[in-house]
């Protein structure tokens, strides 16, 4: 089998994927005698090895300056004078032209996660190409169980052609001797957005003991320079060191002369710095989030890379827990052992031969087509249904078992990030995008051996008790919230309507008022908090007009929290608010509305609340109305910070004063 192998990458100052290229490539050499490999690339190579190997030879084309220009108009003739039996393109793309049978490796989905992490360029161009090349390519290789269900989610790719082929510490990374001097953090890896590298200083700067120094070892890649200046801002620019790039054979010194390596990554199809640094002993910080958890299994400290404070207390602990570094050492030795090259190599070849002998998949149609991704991010349909088991029940298909497997990863992501662990019949009720009937979900359920987190599920029974207590205790005022003029509905919201309260204060609450009143009904009621002393306890996030019900924003984290509402006054009212708000349904087709409608006992109004009512719309209430538009306007706007988010019209307050929403939407 002769394999043109994609080496645009193999050149210059390399980074992860450069690496994973030519390491693959030498573990594909040494393994393989039979098959004859050409490498082609649009720069002149820069390897790291010499190629003695007769079965190793390098396509004769003219270098161009450009990637994107080299693949689409120069690289199909050099590949009709190569004659490959197949092609291996090693970084996302291919030939738009490309007919050739083709494997492509997808190293994650940070181009749609995480879009502005990237340069527009990337956006409108690399962004537009993955989905083609994927649909073209007879398999899809990438680096992790993460990347794969992210592919399935993102591109509509079916999971049977995918295959996983992680990655692994080349031999040179080994434990090293290195001379005592400053004690320092490491990181190591490209200067970018996706990096995270300004809240690692910030979490850094906060470290009480100031001996410690932080390395920043990589290139400057999209915003490279944001990480310096946040060094300058925080005064540390004699404690954080910007080594620029350093070359692969000082790495083994670096990480093992580190206290730790911290690498708080928001995104990564697998993490090489982690496996590297663990097979030189050093220990690790990492984040919870995508392929860092599943690279790490257990030998590192895991962080929310959000959450600044974390990421401090981890690094205090590495360094006043001796026992805790030695036990990381040897977890993570042990961990980096697990993989290697020459599996990576076994995998691939592998998929060559698979792909030679598979049929060609149908090229994407042009014009109208909608892409099979598209279709699974739709939210006017459910991806897939499922009918209940049965004798005529028909096996559940390729296709929908990934959907509703990688709805499930999904799910199970979101409610990681409020530290909430689900359990199977709220996980169903919550599946992004899919609808499946009880009997069906328990099926794949079972099959996919979940396993609980133990630490999460003692958090959940403690912030149950704290949000049970704090509801028992504001009870009494909200009968009286209820009894207040103009108030037609009042439901638990946000963390409250989760039971998932950190504290006795901040019982979060969703409100709905007579057209007209909006201002003067929040006008009363906050006076009545703050002579109460309930201003800190009782959160009125959201108050709307009766007859303004659909939201304006149709989002993912707008359609959760109104899927999650739990109405304790006003359940009629309620129901019109699902009824206006359809799109909270399409977003979670499992949703049902009465099992959250009948949670709570409904609160009945006070006795006198019509006459009140009666005698305010004689003019009163209209004169209460406008001062208020125009007083608490000012004074809210007053209270605005760059994490707030505020709706502040006729109809619609929304008092988000620190909101999660931007940060939730980046991320899913």
């Amino acid at each position: 089998m002769r394999i043109a192998f994609d080496g645009t990458v193999l050149h210059g100052r390399k980074s992860g994927v450069g690496y994973y290229c030519e390491e693959l490539l030498k573990a594909m050499l040494a393994a393989n005698h039979n098959d004859q490999f050409v490498v082609f690339s649009h720069q002149r190579l820069g390897m790291d090895f010499s190629p003695a190997n007769g079965n190793l030879k390098f396509a004769d084309s003219a270098h161009f300056p450009v990637r994107a220009f080299y693949l689409h108009l120069m690289l199909p003739k050099v590949l009709d004078a190569i004659g490959p039996d197949v092609c291996h393109y090693t970084n996302f793309l291919a030939p738009v032209s490309e007919q050739r049978p083709y494997v492509v490796t997808i190293h994650d989905m940070g181009i749609e996660v995480l879009r502005r992490a990237h340069p527009l360029t990337k956006r409108a161009y690399t962004r537009r190409l993955i989905p083609y090349v994927a649909r073209k390519a007879r398999l899809i290789i990438t680096n992790s169980e993460y990347s794969k269900w992210e592919i399935v989610r993102h591109l509509g790719v079916p999971e049977d052609r995918i295959r996983v082929t992680p990655l692994a510490a080349s031999p040179e990374f080994a434990p090293v001797t290195v001379q005592p001097g400053n004690p320092y953090f490491l990181y190591v890896g490209n200067l970018e957005p996706r990096k995270n590298l300004e809240r690692l200083i910030e979490a850094f700067a906060r470290i009480p003991v100031k001996e410690h120094k932080l390395v920043i070892a990589g290139n400057r890649w999209y915003h490279g320079g944001a990480a310096e200046q946040k060094a300058r801002s925080l005064g540390l620019n004699g404690r954080v060191k910007f080594l620029g790039y350093v070359p692969r054979a000082d790495l083994p010194g670096l990480f093992s002369g580190a206290t730790a390596l911290v690498y708080p990554s928001l995104l990564e199809g697998f993490g090489l710095p982690i496996v590297e640094a663990m097979a030189c002993g050093t220990p690790v910080i990492t984040s919870n989030n995508s392929s860092m958890r599943e690279v790490a299994n257990e030998a590192a400290v895991l962080v929310d890379p959000r959450n600044v404070r974390e990421m401090t207390e981890a690094m205090v602990r590495i360094t006043e827990d001796q026992s805790l570094r030695q036990e990381l050492s040897a977890k993570g030795l042990k961990r980096a052992a697990e993989f290697s090259w020459k599996e990576t190599a076994r995998l691939t070849l592998e998929a060559y031969q698979e792909a030679l002998e598979m049929p060609p998949h149908s090229p994407p149609r042009r014009g109208g087509e909608v892409r099979s991704a598209e279709r699974f991010r739709r939210s006017d349909h459910p991806v897939c249904a499922f009918a209940p088991l049965g004798a005529s029940t028909p096996p559940l298909r390729g296709g929908e078992y990934a959907a509703v497997c990688a709805a499930i990863h999904k799910t199970v992501e979101y409610a990681r990030l409020f530290e909430y662990p689900l359990t199977p019949s709220e996980l169903r009720e919550r599946l992004f995008d899919v609808e499946i009937d009880e009997v069906s979900f328990e099926r794949i359920y079972d099959s996919l051996g979940l396993k609980p987190d133990e630490h999460l599920l003692a958090l959940r029974a403690e912030r149950e008790k704290i949000s049970e207590t704090a509801i028992l205790d504001v009870q009494r005022h909200l009968r009286t919230l209820a009894s207040m003029p103009f108030v037609r509905m009042i439901a638990f919201s946000g963390s409250t309507a989760h039971r998932n309260m950190t504290s006795l204060e901040d019982v979060d609450l969703f409100m709905i008022v007579e057209d007209g009143k909006v201002w003067a009904v929040f006008l009363f009621a906050i006076v009545w908090a703050k002579i109460k002393g309930l201003r800190k306890r009782l959160c009125m996030n959201y108050v709307i007009s009766d007859q303004a019900l659909p939201l304006l924003e149709t989002d993912l984290f707008t359609a959760q929290q109104v899927a999650s509402l739990k109405p304790i006054y006003g359940k009629d009212v309620y129901d019109r608010f699902i009824a206006a708000n359809p799109f909270a349904q399409r977003r979670f087709p499992n949703f049902e509305s009465r099992r959250h409608r009948d949670m709570y006992a409904e609160i009945k109004k006070g006795r006198r609340k019509s006459i009140f009512e009666h005698v305010l719309r004689l003019g009163a209430v209209q004169i209460f109305e406008r001062f208020a538009r125009l007083f608490l306007k000012r004074y809210l706007m007053s209270k605005r910070t760059p994490a707030s988010e505020l709706q502040l019209d006729r109809r619609r307050l929304k008092l988000h004063l620190h909101s999660h929403k931007p940060a939730i939407l980046d991320k899913f």
